[in-house]
């Protein structure tokens, strides 16, 4: 591991010692109650963070540290072969993928005052479907390539190509908010919840042009002053941010050791 990742990790690490906790919600320490394995950073894991804190959903909190790979222990890869961040466990039930998790927590959590975030309407619900098949399928696979590059080593700077993937997402999302104020209705849903997540890390490294894509910034900024996207998404969002320019640019110090 070099240098910058174990400085990360023990960073990380601190983090975790300190923000450790159980997510109660006020509810009777009798109740047993679901284990969500995650970190802040994540983005998956920061839609989830938000969509439990809208449903009030209990669940004991362990933080896994991705630099040391703690997703990768015998324990954790028996529960998520794809060990992938975050989990959600209840008794013996194990569900991996942020999206499969907001929908299993709003079917099994939500009251008729959360309707708006998933209507029964079988045409919105689709739309809402489809934009986050699209977060999962298009969106994050072009913020991870860029991840997966940083921490491994080998990306100094943003390549040219990430770059049009991107812009071609933003593009996308630009054309989806032409339809509607948010991503999929005139309020905000499960899609707008999921996308956000992976837009503040996608714009933290790829600024949106607002003259190029004015409603996508417009939605941007109006998703940033919702209250839950202050408190458990913004934090995550900008250490994440943080620690991949960090690396690359400890990436980038390396190449010119080497030259």
């Amino acid at each position: 591991m070099s240098k910058a990742k174990i400085i990360i990790a023990h960073i990380w690490k601190a983090k975790i010692k300190s923000f450790q906790k159980l997510n109660c919600n006020n509810l009777s320490s009798t109740i047993k109650m679901a284990k969500f394995y995650k970190i802040d950073g994540s983005p998956p894991a920061r839609a989830v963070m938000m969509l439990t804190d809208i449903l009030k959903v209990p669940y004991e909190e362990i933080i896994i540290n991705p630099f040391l790979r703690e997703q990768d222990t015998p324990e954790l890869t028996k529960k998520n072969p794809m060990k992938t961040i975050p989990l959600w466990e209840e008794d013996n039930f194990n569900l991996a993928d942020s999206h499969a998790i907001m929908l299993y927590l709003f079917d099994k959590h939500a009251k008729p005052e959360h309707s708006y975030l998933y209507p029964e309407d079988r045409r919105k619900r689709a739309t809402i479907n489809q934009r986050l098949f699209f977060d999962c399928g298009l969106l994050f696979p072009r913020l991870r390539s860029i991840m997966a590059g940083i921490y491994t080593g080998r990306l100094t700077a943003i390549s040219k190509s990430m770059i049009i993937n991107v812009e071609d997402s933003y593009r996308i999302l630009e054309a989806y908010l032409s339809e509607n104020v948010y991503l999929a209705d005139d309020v905000a849903t499960l899609a707008d919840i999921s996308v956000m997540t992976t837009m503040s890390s996608l714009h933290g490294l790829i600024p949106i042009d607002h003259n190029r894509y004015p409603k996508l910034m417009q939605w941007y900024n109006t998703m940033k002053e919702k209250d839950y996207c202050k408190r458990l998404n913004e934090p995550g969002a900008i250490q994440h941010v943080m620690g991949l320019k960090t690396l690359m640019e400890h990436n980038k110090e390396n190449a010119k050791a080497k030259l």
